[in-house]
């Protein structure tokens, strides 16, 4: 049974909305995640919504959590992955939605391997994955806090994390690569060469190529998330927006004030801002956010307020 929350007793100047996650679901149609809490976060309702960008803007609400979406993905058009916290994992399909409680760690960050695996990580080195069979921990090989993982297939599944923490999983076990740098990783990319980028906080911004840990020129942001899109790579931070790597420089691409997680499709990269899901084709740029006034609605975003 869901707890209840006296959400419904806040006026709307009391709501903060923040951004979680987005998708590109095909054509102009996106998922996409988002918190409403008080201002002290102590009580939450999240939504997952499945929106329609066409000529008019349209949504339906997917599911419903009273409590904060930690994460969620996208598996196909119709098929997603939500991770409520305290580790309960929806799971919801065309055929009926199930829920999976997941005990062990706070779990923060999904991710999948298009038509293969899924992963969840989070606190204490914890891990899971779903493959042809239901959630099965990884075991841990630190209690360090992974804070992203990625790879381009199930062989270079790699995870980051808080002290230095890199991980490679092998047969369903955690490797160590020992890593010179101890600051706190929070952003990662795997390429298919096996080449590795990491982002960090203040500016963090390292390569992995086979034995060689380049430090990339950066400027002092927060790095969140890192991917490639239609042969460029960009690098999203908490502090400006949207930067791009030029050779092994990071270098400032377009300013959106906040951009967090990212996701990329062939044709769309779908970055979430504070409370914005920006969507990028390589050329131009549109997007939505939410708005509440005693109910969720959204709105189409004039990007000219937003570095141009």
């Amino acid at each position: 049974m869901e707890s209840e929350y006296p959400f419904d007793e806040l006026s709307p100047e009391e709501v903060h909305i923040e951004a979680i996650e987005g998708f590109h679901l095909g054509g102009t149609r996106y998922s996409a995640s988002f918190e409403l809490s008080d201002q002290n976060s102590e009580f939450a309702r999240s939504f997952l919504l499945e929106v329609d960008c066409g000529e008019t803007l349209t949504f339906s609400i997917r599911q419903q959590v009273e409590n904060t979406i930690m994460s969620h993905a996208s598996l196909g058009d119709d098929r997603h992955l939500v991770l409520r916290l305290g580790g309960r994992m929806y799971d919801l399909t065309p055929e009926g939605d199930t829920m999976t409680f997941l005990p062990n760690g706070v779990l923060r960050r999904i991710f999948h391997i298009d038509g293969g695996p899924q992963y969840v990580v989070g606190d204490g080195g914890v891990c899971y994955l779903r493959d042809r069979e239901g959630w099965q921990e990884v075991p841990p090989l630190t209690d360090r806090a992974l804070r992203d993982i990625h790879g381009p297939h199930p062989e270079l599944i790699h995870a980051c994390g808080n002290a230095g923490t890199l991980l490679r999983l092998r047969d369903r076990q955690w490797e160590a690569i020992e890593m010179p740098d101890q600051r706190d990783f929070t952003a990662l990319e795997v390429a298919d060469s096996g080449h590795i980028h990491i982002g960090g906080p203040d500016g963090l911004a390292l390569a992995l190529r086979d034995d060689e840990l380049v430090e990339l020129a950066a400027p002092a942001r927060d790095f969140f998330g890192i991917r490639s899109f239609k042969g460029r790579r960009y690098w999203s931070d908490a502090n400006w927006g949207l930067s791009i790597q030029e050779g092994d420089s990071i270098v400032p691409f377009r300013e959106l004030r906040y951009a967090f997680y990212m996701h990329a499709s062939a044709e769309k990269l779908v970055i979430s801002g504070w409370k914005e899901i920006f969507i990028f084709d390589g050329e131009n740029w549109e997007g939505f956010e939410m708005g509440y006034d005693g109910n969720i609605f959204l709105r189409r975003l004039d990007m000219a307020d937003y570095g141009g």
